[in-house]
């Protein structure tokens, strides 16, 4: 922000009533370089004395403030212009990190399903693994038993075939029947 110092301390060119003439105050005499701002705001100053110069003075002060306030509009409009763009360029960007995010919660939730996968995969072959050397283990028992029986030369094969009583039918024990008759009474014998 411009104090009102820093332009009290400035000279200023005032230019001349015709506009032919060029603003260098060497060239026109009219123009009194020794003039500044301070002798311009000062209150005390006579105005009686030479109103033309005081005039001039503030035309030009008026003049260089309607520039300013031209030049400050300017650049307002083009930080609402700037600004316009910049909430648009925002927006896009809050878009595309939604958009992010949402990928990356998706993302996030297949990854924890994989990995949930994954996870019961490792138990199934540790599983399947810990079958596998059991089986293994067991194997070469046999093999070493078959060894064992080979190096003693006692190997025999043994076929036989169970047969089930459901295809034939059950042998019963075979009792004759015999007729009825008395069996003999020791008392008859003896008469």
């Amino acid at each position: 922000m411009v104090t009102l110092e820093t332009h009290q301390s400035q000279e200023l060119q005032v230019p001349s009533s015709d506009p032919g003439p060029s603003l260098d105050p060497s060239l026109d005499p009219s123009l009194d370089p020794s003039l500044n701002l301070n002798q311009v705001l000062d209150p005390s100053l006579d105005l009686n004395q030479d109103s033309g110069p005081n005039a001039i003075t503030v035309l030009t002060l008026l003049d260089k403030l309607v520039l300013m306030l031209d030049t400050v509009q300017r650049d307002q409009h083009n930080m609402e212009v700037h600004q316009v763009q910049m909430e648009s360029v925002v927006r896009g960007i809050q878009a595309d990190m939604t958009k992010l995010s949402k990928s990356h919660s998706h993302t996030a939730n297949t990854v924890s399903k994989l990995l949930d996968k994954s996870k019961k995969l490792s138990v199934t072959m540790k599983e399947v693994r810990a079958q596998m050397e059991k089986q293994g283990a067991q194997v070469k028992k046999l093999e070493a038993n078959h060894a064992h029986l080979i190096d003693r030369n006692q190997f025999r094969v043994l076929i036989f075939q169970v047969i089930y009583s459901t295809y034939y039918p059950p042998i019963m024990p075979y009792y004759p029947i015999l007729p009825h008759t008395q069996p003999p009474t020791p008392s008859n014998n003896a008469k």
